[in-house]
C-alpha cells in the first residue's frame, strides 16, 4: 500500500509554517499551484510549496480543488520569498501573495493561460546574464538618463523582459509618454490604484518580452524572462513600505537581480547615500550626464524678524523679477491658508478628534480640515472653550504668503501652481513643484521659504534631505533659486556651494563618525493601537527586550502625531554596528508581538 501523497500548502497569515493537506488521487499537483482549502472551517486559497509521502497528522483534510491549469509561481518565485523572508519579519505566504494580482487571490479557476503563459510559468535554467557591476545614472532631467536607459532597454527586449520602477504614479505618467515613443507595443503599466481586473490584465500581457512600468508594488509581478531592472529616482522615500510587510524596494530589486542574473541600473537626479556608498565601494559604477551648474544664492535674514511673514529682501527682489519680466516661483512647503486654527482671545487651538494634531482652515472657511486623516470639522461661529472670541488661522501656509504678496503687487497675475499659465508673472507652490523634473518646464527665478523649519526637525536626514530638496528645487530655473535662512552659518549652506560629490564625502564622514547607516544600521519599530496603556506595555517590552541583547535602544517615544485615525503610536529605535543581528533580533521580537489589535511597523537602514 503506498503512501499518502500529501501537498504542503501556505497561507497568507502570520504564523511561520505549512500545513498538509492530503493530494485526492485525481489530483495532479504542483509546486506553485493554487488551491483551495478548508482552514478554520473557511474555504481559503493556499500555495502548494512542496510534495511529501505521508504526514504526522493522522487525519488531514484534502485538498478541495486545483485552482490553475498551470502553475503561476514558480520554484524561482519561491526561492525568492523564502530570501525575503531572511530579510525582513514576514512570513513566506504573505511575501508569495504578494507575487500575485488580487485575481488570484480569490477562489477563482484560472484556465486561461496560452502556451506563451505557460511558458513563464516553467523552470528556465540560465546562465547569469549580468556584463558589469550595477549601474547609477545620474541626470538632471528624465530625459537625459533615459538617453542611457534605452541602449540597455533593447538589448534586454531581445531576450527577455524589463521592469522599470517609479516612486509615484505621476512620474511614472510622465515617463511613460516619452518611453512609448520607442517601445509602445511592448509596454506594460501595473500600479497599485489600478482596478483589480486592469492589473490582471497587464499582469497577463507582461510575462514575456514586455517592459513593465510600475510602482513598488511591480518588482513583486517580475516576469520570469526578466532580464533588465530599472530603479529611478532611487532616493525617493516613497520606495520605503512601512507597512506590514515593510520594505524597500532598493533592496528588494537588489536581491532580485542577483536571483535572475539581471542588470541591474538605480537612476536618478542625486542618488541615496546608501548608493553613492555602493559607488564609492565600487560595487555600483557612476554614469553622469547633463551636468548643470546650479545658480543657489543664500539670502541671509537673520537682521530680520523671524516670523515675518514677507520679508522685505524677498519683496524687493520679486518686485526687480517683475521689472525684468521674469517668471518666479514661490516656494514654500505647507500646503492652505495657515498652521493652525484658533481662538482669537483665548488662544484655545482646534485638534481633531481622531487624531492628536491641528486643524486646517477649509478653502471656504467654514470647516477645520485634519492634514492626516482629511477629517472634517464644522466650526462653531464662537469658541467652545472661552465662549466669547471666533475662529481664526494662524500661521503661515502658501496661499497666506500669496495674499500679502498681492498687497503689494496688486497689478501683477499671481497663480497657484495648479492655475497658472504663461501670464502668471509670480506662481505660488509648495515641494510638488519637483514633480515638473519629469515634464522638462523650467522657469526663470525661484524663491525657497521655509528651509530652517526642514533643518530643525529631529532626524539625523535632516540636512541631507534639505541639500537635495534644494538642489532639485535648483534644476527647475534658467537663472537662479534664492534661499532664504535665518541660520546662515549651518554648513548646508556651505555644502550647497561645493560640488555634490564634496557634501556626499562629508556626510559619510559624520554617519561614520556616529555610527549611522549605511555604517550602522538603525531600526525604528513603530506599534499602534486604540488602547494607550496596553500599547505602551507593549513598547517597554520590546524595548527591553532589544536592550537585554546588547543593542543600543532609545524610547519608547512618542510618534508625531501621538496619536493618528484613532490609534496611539509609540517608537522604539534600536542601533547596532551588525545589520545581521538586529534583523534578526527585531525579526524574533515583532513576531512574538503581532496580534489582531496591535499593528507593527519597521524601518530598518
Amino acid at each position: 500500500m503506498s503512501k499518502l501523497a500529501v501537498a504542503k500548502v501556505i497561507l497568507p497569515i502570520a504564523l511561520d509554517r505549512e500545513f498538509d493537506y492530503s493530494i485526492p488521487e485525481n489530483y495532479t499537483v504542483h509546486k506553485g499551484n493554487r488551491v483551495l482549502v478548508d482552514f478554520n472551517r473557511k474555504k481559503r486559497v493556499g500555495i502548494v510549496v512542496g510534495k511529501r509521502e505521508g504526514s504526522k497528522i493522522v487525519k488531514l483534510k484534502p485538498l478541495l480543488d486545483i485552482l490553475d491549469t498551470s502553475t503561476v509561481l514558480s520554484q524561482e518565485h519561491i526561492k525568492f520569498g523564502q530570501s525575503l523572508c531572511e530579510k525582513y519579519p514576514y512570513t513566506l505566504g504573505e511575501f508569495l501573495f504578494m507575487m500575485l494580482p488580487s485575481y488570484f487571490k480569490k477562489p477563482r479557476k484560472f484556465t486561461s493561460l496560452t502556451k506563451e503563459d505557460s511558458s513563464m510559468a516553467k523552470e528556465k535554467k540560465h546562465k547569469p546574464k549580468v556584463e558589469g557591476m550595477p549601474i547609477f545614472v545620474k541626470g538632471d532631467a528624465f530625459a537625459d538618463r533615459y538617453q542611457v536607459w534605452k541602449e540597455y532597454i533593447q538589448k534586454a527586449l531581445r531576450g527577455g523582459s524589463v521592469l522599470i520602477c517609479f516612486p509615484q504614479i505621476s512620474y511614472l505618467k510622465a515617463a511613460k509618454s516619452y518611453i512609448e515613443k520607442d517601445f509602445e507595443e511592448k509596454v506594460c503599466v501595473i500600479h497599485s490604484t489600478m482596478g483589480e481586473k486592469t492589473v490582471f490584465d497587464s499582469w497577463k500581457r507582461s510575462r514575456q518580452s514586455s517592459i513593465i512600468l510600475g510602482t513598488r508594488v511591480a518588482a513583486f509581478y517580475y516576469p520570469q524572462d526578466l532580464n533588465l531592472i530599472i530603479v529611478d529616482e532611487e532616493s525617493s522615500p516613497y520606495y520605503l513600505q512601512e507597512e506590514k510587510p515593510f520594505h524597500h524596494l532598493r533592496d528588494v530589486a537588489f536581491m532580485l537581480s542577483k536571483l535572475k542574473g539581471s542588470d541591474f541600473i538605480l537612476s536618478g537626479d542625486f542618488p541615496s547615500l546608501e548608493a553613492y556608498k555602493l559607488i564609492k565601494d565600487k560595487r555600483v559604477s557612476l554614469i553622469e550626464v547633463n551636468k548643470k551648474q546650479a545658480n543657489i544664492k543664500v539670502i541671509n535674514e537673520s537682521t530680520h524678524r523671524k516670523g515675518q511673514a514677507l520679508s522685505p529682501l524677498l519683496a524687493e527682489l520679486l518686485r526687480k523679477s517683475v521689472e525684468d519680466k521674469k517668471r518666479a516661483v514661490v516656494i514654500y512647503n505647507r500646503k492652505g491658508f495657515g498652521a493652525i486654527i484658533a481662538c482669537n482671545v483665548c488662544g484655545y487651538i482646534y485638534k481633531c478628534q481622531h487624531c492628536s494634531t491641528f486643524l486646517k482652515l477649509s478653502a471656504d472657511g467654514k470647516a477645520g480640515i485634519c492634514p492626516y486623516c482629511n477629517h472634517q470639522s464644522n466650526l462653531p461661529p464662537l469658541c467652545t472653550k472661552c465662549k466669547n472670541g471666533y475662529i481664526v488661522s494662524r500661521g503661515l501656509g502658501i496661499e497666506r504668503i500669496g495674499l500679502f504678496i498681492k498687497r503689494i503687487f496688486p497689478e501683477v497675475k499671481i497663480s497657484n501652481w495648479n492655475k497658472k499659465d504663461q501670464d502668471s508673472a509670480i506662481v505660488l507652490a509648495t515641494s510638488g513643484i519637483l514633480s515638473v523634473l519629469y515634464g522638462g518646464e523650467v522657469f526663470d527665478r525661484g524663491f525657497v521659504l521655509g528651509i530652517d523649519s526642514a533643518l530643525s526637525r529631529l532626524d539625523y536626514e535632516a540636512t541631507f534631505n534639505a541639500f537635495t530638496y534644494i538642489s532639485r528645487l535648483s534644476l527647475l530655473f534658467k537663472e537662479s533659486l534664492f534661499v532664504f535662512t535665518h541660520n546662515i552659518d549651518h554648513y548646508l549652506f556651505r555644502a550647497i556651494k561645493q560640488s555634490w560629490q564634496e557634501f556626499y564625502e562629508e556626510e559619510l564622514a559624520l554617519r561614520k563618525e556616529l555610527n549611522l547607516p549605511p555604517y550602522g544600521t538603525l531600526a525604528k519599530i513603530t506599534m499602534r493601537e486604540k488602547n494607550e496603556n496596553r500599547l505602551l506595555k507593549h513598547a517597554n517590552q520590546l524595548y527591553n527586550k532589544l536592550s537585554k541583547q546588547g543593542f543600543d535602544v532609545y524610547g519608547p517615544l512618542k510618534e508625531k502625531p501621538f496619536k493618528l485615525r484613532d490609534k496611539y503610536r509609540y517608537t522604539v529605535i534600536a542601533k547596532s554596528k551588525k545589520d545581521t543581528a538586529l534583523r534578526e533580533a527585531i525579526n524574533q521580537d515583532i513576531k512574538g508581538l503581532r496580534s489582531s489589535y496591535l499593528k507593527v511597523a519597521a524601518l530598518i537602514r
